[in-house]
């Protein structure tokens, strides 16, 4: 058996597996993709080449790598990507067999398995030290994953072979590294450098190092020889820009205007043009870069994305709506349009519009926020029905957050009476062991004066995590205010503020309770670093309680005015004053 047979073998199951058999298009058969055709293009290509070229050397392969390079196969050829891969990596780091790791290597970027790729690309690079491009590769792995000084000796050895590798990016997290590393990061690039000194790539990382230093004129000593060999190269001319910002020179923009006067159509540069624009506070200028970006790729969904965001943010609500129906149209960042098409119009009074616009946001950084919005409007113009009927629905569009849901309905029925404890409990009874929903109809009880339903919910978050420190807090707090039941309480607060040290929430808890029991100077002690870290009026209407307490009444006013002073109408404060008869100036 020969060293080749792994790499036909490779080349038949992937190849079989990437484009499948020649059989009825109504076989069931997914039809491979176009990065399939291409990478089986690609294998095809390869296999020629193999067949057509002199057999190496033979070399038994082990028995024991047999079997599992016939599973990778078989598991190929069922189209299950990410079983094969494992099988091949695992094979790749015992074989010493260079074709072997860089079809495995191959693979895992296929399925975009990062971890296997960056090993991967290490075990080429030591198997095949010819290979630049599996330096470059290894180089870029250590570098993401936060090694750069081992990634900029496999830089050296890609350059060697004369392959280009991104060294800046080994700069990504300079600042967060110790001063020693820092210098031996300077120095290995300022090496690179010196070396290559007509590499774009290592010019552009030395520019940077120079940057961070602070050094401005050796950063425009290195980047202007960049500039010139590639004169419409963005990243050199918006680091050629940013010095000048950094150096807060008349012109900043002068060079990449003039860029984008001899590259009209470099969409790339006007795009990084508007953005600066719209940072330096021209937004006139920035829509009108803008709309030249829209007429040259006018559909684009970034750049409407973009275009329809500053739209909105210069309250140009018909020309941001107009762009963000136009995404709609295109498919493309769905979430993020039908947000701001429903906070348009529920701005513009359209209510259903909005309502219909909120409930089409789905899973996303927009979603919490888009129904509330739709919940806002049902509040301030339905009923509690209607409410109900759209989470209803929601739920259903969206099995996966239906949690979510029902404490978003829950809050959204606090204003009707015994609503939102009936969200709560459908909720439980579909999620009968959430902290979120047990925690928020527990808060519903106590708001309602029923403490022992208070205390049974808080207690089945315990039952399930007894290290739960809001729930110890919030429980212990609970009995603080509502019963006599001090010394539990403490003992609750206490080992919540063992789990969150220094939290001031709990703090103020356990120095309300100490004020309880009568333990008025560990009890001001809390209160106090609660209050400086917290200066919330709940916190200082309890310091100002126990300055009270102890006969500084001058003390107690100050802290409770300054209370006052931040909410006039704050409940807790206004109860303690009226209740201890104090008259404030």
């Amino acid at each position: 058996m020969r060293t080749h047979f792994i790499a036909l073998l490779l080349f038949s199951l992937v190849l079989s597996s990437l484009v499948g058999c020649a059989s009825p298009a109504n076989n069931g058969t997914p039809a491979p993709s176009r990065a399939e055709e291409s990478v089986a293009t690609e294998v095809t290509q390869e296999a020629n080449d193999l067949a057509k070229a002199p057999e190496p050397p033979e070399t038994p392969i082990p028995a024991a790598s047999v079997l599992p390079l016939l599973k990778a196969e078989f598991a190929l050829r069922a189209r299950d990507f990410n079983l094969g891969s494992s099988l091949l990596t695992e094979q790749a780091m015992v074989l010493s067999d260079p074709e072997l790791a860089r079809r495995a290597l191959r693979l895992a970027e296929f399925v975009s398995d990062e971890q296997r790729a960056a090993a991967l690309s290490l075990r080429l690079a030591e198997l095949d030290p010819d290979d630049g491009a599996a330096a470059a590769a290894a180089s870029g792995w250590l570098a993401r994953s936060g090694q750069p000084l081992k990634a900029l000796d496999y830089a050296a050895i890609a350059l060697e072979r004369g392959v280009s590798v991104n060294v800046a990016g080994n700069l990504g997290s300079f600042s967060q590294f110790d001063e020693d590393t820092q210098l031996a990061i300077a120095a290995a690039i300022e090496s690179l450098s010196s070396r290559w000194p007509d590499d774009d790539e290592v010019a552009i990382a030395a520019t940077l190092l120079a940057r961070l230093q602070q050094d401005w004129p050796r950063a425009e000593s290195l980047i202007l020889p960049v500039l010139r060999r590639s004169p419409n190269d963005v990243r050199s001319i918006m680091l050629w820009t940013q010095l000048q910002i950094d150096q807060s020179v008349e012109d900043p923009l002068e060079r990449l205007v003039d860029a984008i006067a001899d590259y009209p159509e470099n969409t790339e540069l006007r795009l990084q043009y508007a953005r600066l624009l719209g940072a330096e506070g021209d937004y006139s200028g920035a829509r009108a870069q803008f709309a030249i970006l829209l007429e040259l790729e006018p559909n684009n969904p970034d750049m409407i994305s973009t275009a329809a965001l500053l739209d909105f943010e210069l309250e140009l609500y018909d020309a941001a709506l107009a762009k963000f129906l136009q995404l709609i149209a295109l498919e493309a960042r769905l979430d993020e349009a039908f947000y701001y098409v429903g906070r348009i119009q529920a701005a513009d009074d359209r209510y259903s519009e909005a309502i219909e616009a909120f409930g089409s946001v789905g899973p996303s950084r927009e979603f919490r926020d888009a129904k509330v919005r739709a919940a806002q409007v049902l509040i301030d113009t339905a009923f509690a029905s209607d409410i109900r009927q759209f989470f209803d629905a929601q739920r259903r569009t969206y099995p996966s957050s239906a949690e979510q849901l029902f404490l978003l309905e829950a809050e959204s029925l606090r204003d009707w009476s015994g609503e939102s404890l009936e969200a709560y409990d459908r909720g439980l009874a579909a999620f009968p062991q959430s902290f979120s929903l047990l925690y928020g109809r527990a808060m519903i009880h106590e708001s309602e004066g029923s403490l022992w339903a208070m205390e049974q919910d808080l207690r089945r978050i315990l039952a399930q995590d007894p290290n739960h420190a809001a729930t110890l807090n919030a429980l212990g707090y609970s009995l603080t205010n509502r019963t006599q039941r001090y010394e539990e309480a403490a003992v609750l607060i206490e080992r919540a503020l063992a789990l969150s040290p220094g939290d001031p929430a709990i703090m103020d808890s356990l120095g309300w309770v100490y004020y309880k029991l009568g333990q008025y100077v560990q009890s001001e002690s809390l209160l106090r670093e609660a209050h400086a870290a917290l200066p919330d009026p709940e916190v200082a209407a309890h310091l100002g309680e126990v300055l009270w307490a102890q006969g500084r009444e001058v003390e107690a006013k100050d802290v409770w005015q300054e209370g006052l002073n931040r909410v006039s109408d704050h409940p807790i404060i206004l109860e303690a004053i009226d209740r201890l008869g104090v008259a404030l100036p």
